[in-house]
């Protein structure tokens, strides 16, 4: 095999190995470890090759869950985990734009917040355990529920930690008392 074939099949072989990207996640109480639900990332841009990229991938409180090929991609939360105690969190509005090229070495894990202009992309604020609404519960346990990793949470667990944690900081009555729809396969 001739030395450019070789740079050539190099150079793809670089492109298309993943690179473990690592996001550094603040959340007050918010441990994976302990039986919260991962964060929800949406992921959209193209890869190398020009595939277009838009899907969730989960991320765990050490920050790793994503892997991704050569491309620009943008990541941003899609919505709250739910943390053991049933905390809620506000969702940050805020992104990040991540362009993988030959400045990485192959498959060399990528610490976001290293990078300078990515730093703290992704801070959680708890949402006052009086102030969550229905939607809120449904909407983290919902986007909990398409996680099917090994370590997946006990979503209908974390469902019931948030309204016992609401219902204990509220003074309204009317919290609802279940998950209602929400149905654990």
């Amino acid at each position: 095999m001739g030395l450019h074939l070789r740079q050539v099949l190099s150079h793809f072989v670089s492109a298309h190995s993943e690179h473990a990207i690592v996001l550094d996640v603040t959340a007050a109480g918010w441990d994976t470890d302990n039986g919260a639900s991962r964060v929800p990332i949406h992921i959209t841009g193209k890869t190398i090759d020009g595939i277009t990229v838009d899907r969730i991938e989960f991320v765990a409180s050490d920050g790793s869950g994503i892997n991704l090929t050569q491309g620009v991609y943008t990541l941003e939360a899609a919505g709250s985990p739910i943390a053991a105690d049933g905390t809620i969190y506000q969702i940050p509005c805020t992104s990040a734009t991540l362009v993988l090229d030959d400045a990485f070495a192959m498959s060399e894990t990528i610490d976001l917040a290293e990078l300078a202009e990515q730093d703290s992309i992704l801070t959680f604020c708890p949402i006052d355990a009086a102030d969550v609404t229905n939607d809120e519960i449904y909407d983290a346990a919902l986007l909990a529920m398409t996680y099917r990793g090994s370590d997946a949470p006990d979503v209908a667990a974390l469902c019931q930690a948030a309204i016992n944690r609401r219902d204990g900081a509220s003074t309204s009555g009317n919290a609802f008392e279940s998950c209602g729809e929400i149905q654990i396969n």
